[in-house]
């Protein structure tokens, strides 16, 4: 079976991407600092399929670039190679910081935002290219967000890390062609979470009249990393229901 690297698969975005690729066939590995949380979804899925799919957990900090290379290293050689990196870790609020103007914001702020969810996503991209560059296959995935495609007031500095995420997927997706790995973004809409409570609990409704599920960046990072999308790479494809028309 093919196998994919999920960071921050601990939360409900990376539990409907499990979910779908456990459902195809995929041994997926569920990464992510809150391992309990992971664990929770791997025994969600673990065993449904027919095929029988292999969800495992390993201790994650993306940002810690040695911690990375480890789990990166071990989780190539028990599987014999890593087919697919969904990179996911990262947020804004769900990180503990709150929405806020850049004016008045202190550095360790826009430091925490930039190491989680830009370097974080470099560290770990970095470790599994030196194993799918060799092996001459491979498909990345990485979410973004519809404020990567639009920006948005009160949150300029994670805007700028997903518009940031996108472009660096476009020109890594040109980079390792070549070696047979494709590259692609995928933007979620107003996406329910585990952090969200109070007034954060409904989410916005697209022109479709429902909410982005789970479930429908899970389809989408499956359809990339599929046949079926032999021929994409470089794209970002926006699944926000129409919200993040660009």
């Amino acid at each position: 079976m093919p196998v994919a690297l999920i960071t921050g698969g601990a939360s409900l975005i990376g539990e409907g991407i499990a979910g779908v690729l456990a459902r195809d066939g995929w041994d997926v590995v569920i990464s992510d600092i809150k391992t309990d949380t992971a664990q929770m979804v791997a025994d969600k899925f673990a065993g449904k399929a027919g095929n029988a799919p292999k969800l495992t957990v390993a201790n994650l900090d993306v940002t810690d670039m040695a911690e990375v290379t480890r789990v990166v290293d071990e989780t190539a050689a028990a599987f014999g190679g890593i087919d697919a990196l969904i990179n996911l870790a990262g947020g804004g609020r769900g990180i503990g910081i709150p929405q806020h103007d850049f004016a008045d914001a202190p550095p360790e702020w826009w430091n925490r935002m930039v190491s989680i969810n830009l370097i974080g996503l470099l560290n770990v991209t970095n470790a599994v290219l030196k194993h799918m560059i060799p092996a001459r296959k491979g498909g990345i995935v990485s979410i973004t967000a519809r404020r990567g495609l639009q920006g948005g007031p009160r949150a300029a500095v994670y805007s700028g890390c997903k518009a940031a995420t996108i472009v660096f997927s476009q020109s890594l997706a040109q980079e390792v062609g070549p070696h047979g790995i494709r590259v692609n973004t995928v933007a979620p809409g107003d996406t329910p979470a585990r952090w969200k409570t109070g007034d954060h609990v409904k989410p916005t409704r697209s022109p479709l009249g429902d909410h982005t599920r789970p479930e429908h960046i899970g389809e989408a990072v499956a359809f990339l990393l599929s046949e079926k999308a032999n021929h994409i790479t470089g794209s970002c494809l926006d699944v926000s229901g129409g919200v993040a028309l660009h």
